[in-house]
């Protein structure tokens, strides 16, 4: 979510950078390898349907709620090897035929928030953001802020930031129908005691997260849903509010990035990298399903591997490697694929496609990370 205004907040050299310094590593080693860090196994979550009527106050007090799943505690955005957030984070998710439903609880020994004007950059406050990709193709996907007043972010992004054109960023959607509620266990904006923290429940409408006339909330789909809880290291003032923190230079102390699952670097716009929600047909507490990734998933962490690499050629060289045995692919990497599964890559001076085609399948992924899935 890192921007200021129009553009991102770490500028795409310096995400370069990082992205370079994460990977420096062997020439020897294979692909996966390489990558491993962004090639870990995103979570997996089962959404029930709701058992009841859904209210949205802030408390989740409905049997649907008490009897849905709680995702992993919320780790650092970069993953394992990093510390510990120092205050838990939880999700839950519900679904039925008009709404996703998220909620979270959130610790926090002094809830404070003070921007209050929508549509303003609320990770400036300690914030609870909502990442949903409905297709699953990383890009045209949504995302939702809300800080402890219930203040609200929303925009629709064309693809990520990282996209080598331009990406298109709707900052004036304001998600249609959406309904949420915060519910501050303490007190909001007062230093001097002491709080447990928040809580906040949402419910986006089906029809606000639509593309064309396909309906994304449907028993036995796939969502890919990324959350993220920013908390910054603070200053008081006298009347006992609460600030940013700066440092002896000046600026802003930078700010801890806790999130559901972890990207393996400090950018939440990759939506490879969010969760799998699966929405079952199963309603909350009349039974349960096991997370079962999709078939397709080999496939994808292949090709998102291939991606990393092409990226990583990109800024080393300047161009795209142009064919299939420059990836120097090994016997294991080619296991991910089916029995009988072509791959081919296909390459232009700036601009790419490398696909995999099954009997069943047909999968890409071009230049800017979009997955195009077509069913043969």
């Amino acid at each position: 979510m890192r921007y200021i205004g129009m553009k991102p907040l770490r500028p795409a050299a310096a995400l370069a950078a990082l992205f370079c310094a994460t990977l420096s590593v062997s020439a020897q080693q294979s692909i996966t390898e390489r990558f491993s860090r962004f090639l870990t196994e995103p979570h997996g979550y089962v959404a029930y349907r709701t058992a009841d009527p859904i209210r949205i106050d802030g408390v989740m007090d409905e049997p649907s709620w008490q009897h849905a799943p709680e995702t992993e505690l919320f780790m650092d955005i970069s993953g394992e090897g990093f510390p510990t957030p120092k205050y838990a984070t939880r999700a839950k998710m519900l679904w039925d035929d008009d709404y996703l439903y998220v909620s979270a609880v959130m610790e926090e020994p002094n809830v404070w928030a003070n921007l209050s004007q929508r549509d303003t950059i609320i990770y400036y406050d300690p914030d609870f953001e909502i990442f949903i990709d409905p297709t699953g193709d990383a890009h045209h996907y949504y995302e939702l802020e809300f800080n402890a007043s219930n203040v609200i972010f929303d925009l629709f992004l064309e693809k990520p930031y990282r996209a080598p054109r331009r990406t298109y960023v709707q900052f004036q959607w304001n998600c249609p129908g959406l309904q949420s509620a915060v519910k501050v266990n303490g007190t909001l904006n007062n230093n001097k005691d002491t709080d447990k923290g928040w809580d906040i429940e949402v419910a986006i409408p089906r029809k606000a997260i639509a593309q064309e006339f396909d309906n994304v909330l449907q028993a036995g789909r796939y969502l890919r849903v990324g959350f993220s809880r920013v908390e910054w290291q603070t200053e008081c003032d006298k009347s006992g509010r609460t600030f940013r923190k700066k440092g002896a230079d000046g600026k802003y102390l930078p700010e801890d990035n806790w999130t559901w699952p972890s990207t393996g670097m400090i950018a939440m716009h990759m939506p490879e990298r969010w969760g799998y929600v699966y929405l079952s047909d199963v309603k909350a507490g009349r039974g349960s399903e096991l997370f079962v990734y999709p078939s397709s998933r080999p496939i994808e962490k292949l090709l998102w591997a291939m991606f990393y690499a092409q990226e990583e050629h990109m800024r080393q060289s300047g161009r795209f490697l142009d064919n299939l045995e420059a990836f120097h692919l090994t016997a294991d990497e080619l296991a991910l694929l089916p029995e009988g599964a072509h791959l081919k890559v296909e390459t232009l001076s700036s601009r790419y496609l490398i696909t995999v085609e099954t009997g069943s399948l047909k999968i890409s992924i071009d230049e800017e990370g979009r997955i195009w899935k077509t069913d043969k």
